[in-house]
């Protein structure tokens, strides 16, 4: 199913995109409005899943040889991340490579679960993927948020991951910078406060977002015209 396909699979349900900074609280957020009733499409989850397909292992090993593996066969995330982020070429050329192989299939998977949440009756499938803008899932969205949070209080988190600056500065030089995601969403919400506070934020927008979906019964008039997908003009800041 191509891109343009998924954005028409039912008027009564809504696409929304969610993007953030590395620890910003993207994932907090996300399980939060999973709570409410969005169905959560984690892409990082579906990529890892298509990471240990045996087709995807055999193909790395191949390249990579057997030092990606663990002992029980299955890939050694660490170890191939040391060998495809990075600025030489080589490393740029290991994740085109890698990108190559686990792209395809992590869309086809996203494709099915919108396709199936739509079928189910959700009214929001939530699309959680860090590349959202990169893989061009932006144009299938009806709206994009974007969490972040100050760089002091992200690091803060990162220490609960095992993370130290540096990782964190690795994370984001392989995203789009959180500048131009903000600029690009439709809602920008600062995580800078409390769970609870981000929890309330989230919920005040999410009872704003369900009233736009019509309901599955309702006619449509005529003449109305199909609701427009997100654009950089329609824009908010929440703290």
């Amino acid at each position: 199913m191509a891109l343009s396909s998924v954005t028409e699979l039912s008027d009564a349900m809504l696409i929304l995109g969610l993007v953030g900074s590395p620890a910003g609280g993207k994932s907090s957020a996300a399980e939060f409005l999973a709570s409410l009733g969005a169905e959560w499409i984690n892409a990082d989850l579906i990529a890892r899943d298509c990471l240990g397909r045996p087709d995807v292992v055999s193909a790395l090993t191949a390249r990579f040889g057997d030092s990606i593996l663990n002992s029980d066969g299955t890939i050694d995330r660490a170890a191939l991340a040391d060998l495809v982020f990075g600025n030489d070429q080589v490393k740029r050329d290991n994740l085109a490579y890698l990108e190559s192989l686990v792209h395809p299939l992590t869309r086809q998977e996203i494709q099915r679960r919108i396709v199936e949440a739509a079928d189910r009756g959700r009214r929001v499938a939530l699309l959680d993927a860090p590349l959202l803008f990169e893989s061009g899932w932006d144009r299938s969205c009806d709206q994009i948020w974007c969490v972040d949070a100050t760089r002091e209080n992200r690091l803060h988190r990162c220490k609960k991951r095992g993370w130290d600056a540096a990782e964190l500065d690795r994370r984001e030089a392989n995203q789009m910078p959180i500048e131009t995601k903000c600029r690009l969403s439709n809602l920008i919400m600062r995580n800078d406060a409390t769970l609870d506070a981000l929890h309330q934020n989230l919920r005040l927008r999410w009872q704003d977002l369900v009233r736009m979906i019509p309901a599955a019964d309702a006619p449509l008039a005529a003449e109305s015209a199909p609701p427009e997908r997100h654009c950089s003009s329609d824009r908010g800041t929440i703290s």
